[in-house]
């Protein structure tokens, strides 16, 4: 699926170097190519053994190739935690516009919490180790204050969807209703990776249905109509299905680089 380097490099373990001869389409080309390679190193090694030259073997390119596209590793890193924030949003922006009934996209954003862009342990391995990381470093904070509030905005837009609609009638200030959903993903995201023989995915996902259920108060028919259907797997390309992967979906932005 991924474009073909035009000059024969090796590619990283998803994305190529793509068919553009111009300057500027083959910069982009290469930049996405090394952001899909870091995506790769952070998520074995976290954001702080995230090094150049790692990402660089990964890549298949020289480590002076790196640098001649991103002359700071922070430069880098802080690239790839805002691509891996474009494909979810590229995500929820899918579901949204395609899915008008409030309980269907509530239940596929939770969908895709689980079974999304990226294997499980690959994209929540990301996203863990870097909250850790931002945890010790001011600016990395702000990028992960930024991703909790856009993260929260399709949830937010969902439920009040769904209490327009009436199909919602929340037992708790609809405020928390995103708060308390997306809390209970990331903590049973963690069981998941850690402890995976008492919580596994399809665990977690009947646990975020069930909880969304019981505080926006959806009866059971409305429940089972709403799964009935629902793609396991939720991408942009929603509602059709990908085939499983073992590796990062980067198609919407190799889309935009098509465009």
């Amino acid at each position: 699926m991924a474009p073909q380097s035009p000059h024969g490099e090796g590619p990283s373990s998803s994305v190529r170097a793509g068919t553009a001869t111009a300057d500027g389409d083959l910069m982009a080309w290469r930049r996405l190519q090394l952001i899909s390679a870091a995506s790769e190193v952070i998520c074995r090694n976290g954001v702080d053994g995230a090094r150049l030259k790692d990402i660089a073997q990964e890549a298949g390119v020289s480590l002076g190739m790196v640098q001649h596209y991103f002359r700071r590793r922070e430069e880098l890193i802080s690239e790839t935690i805002s691509s891996m924030l474009a494909l979810t949003l590229a995500t929820w922006h899918s579901v949204s516009e395609r899915e008008p009934d409030p309980v269907r996209r509530l239940f596929a954003l939770l969908r895709f919490q689980v079974a999304g862009w990226a294997p499980f342990q690959k994209r929540w391995s990301f996203w863990i180790e870097f909250w850790s990381a931002a945890n010790r470093d001011a600016t990395l904070r702000t990028y992960a204050q930024d991703v909790y509030q856009r993260w929260g905005t399709p949830f937010d837009a969902a439920v009040a969807a769904g209490v327009e609609t009436g199909d919602f009638s929340p037992a708790v200030p609809v405020e928390r209703v995103s708060l308390i959903l997306m809390s209970l993903a990331d903590g049973a995201a963690v069981h998941v990776l850690m402890a995976g023989d008492t919580l596994d995915e399809e665990g977690m996902f009947d646990l975020l249905i069930d909880m969304a259920c019981r505080i926006l108060r959806i009866s059971e028919p409305v429940r089972e109509r709403a799964l009935r259907d629902l793609p396991r797997i939720v991408s942009p390309h929603y509602p059709q299905e990908p085939a499983p992967g073992d590796s990062i979906d980067w198609s919407p932005l190799i889309a935009e680089l098509q465009e």
